[in-house]
């Protein structure tokens, strides 16, 4: 009795095997697009964890910035309001000027903060990005390497023949024979199985 395993036992090993090997495939496949993935979008974040917001220097230019450029119309109007006037009272231009350039200061001091606070948001998402992105890679192909391990291991670990019911019986007529001390149990077990 035992030996080695049955046709069916060979039959589902091979199956068993097939489908370790098709779930092998699937996490290179999952993997690789992982790493095709993330070899487009890493050096985006990359950049913006190391520059931040493309458009920060813009930002902080209080000459030449973004500021500067929304009040460089008003600015433009001004001086031609102020040269085509005539007769204006003393420190008039002057002081249109400094009320012009104030109301600049302002909107600038008022956009810096949040130029700030958006660059180190922009830098944070670059990171979190990168981290995300090794999150995937790690997740993607793991459960398919899994899947594909345990079926390899309940190939190993598969009993390779069970016993037939003859001779679970014959071990149950062998128990009930040694328990009668091998006379008439004996006897017994010599019918049945004979």
């Amino acid at each position: 009795m035992g030996g080695g395993p049955t046709q069916l036992q060979k039959q589902q090993a091979q199956q068993q095997a097939s489908l370790a090997n098709q779930q092998a495939g699937a996490a290179q496949q999952q993997q690789q697009f992982a790493q095709n993935q993330q070899q487009m979008v890493n050096p985006f974040y990359q950049s913006r964890m190391q520059n931040g917001n493309p458009y920060y220097a813009n930002q902080i230019d209080q000459v030449s910035g973004n500021v500067a450029q929304a009040f460089a119309p008003a600015r433009a109007q001004l001086y031609q309001q102020l040269g085509s006037q005539q007769g204006l009272p003393s420190g008039f231009k002057t002081q249109a000027l400094t009320d012009l350039n104030s109301q600049q200061a302002r909107a600038f001091d008022q956009g810096l903060l949040g130029a700030q606070m958006g660059q180190e948001q922009a830098k944070q998402g670059g990171a979190a990005g990168i981290m995300g992105q090794g999150q995937l890679a790690q997740q993607g192909a793991l459960g398919y390497y899994g899947g594909a391990s345990g079926a390899n291991n309940s190939i190993m670990n598969a009993p390779l023949q069970g016993p037939s019911a003859l001779g679970v019986l014959g071990g149950l007529a062998g128990g009930i024979a040694g328990g009668f001390g091998g006379g008439a149990g004996a006897g017994f077990a010599k019918r049945l199985f004979h």
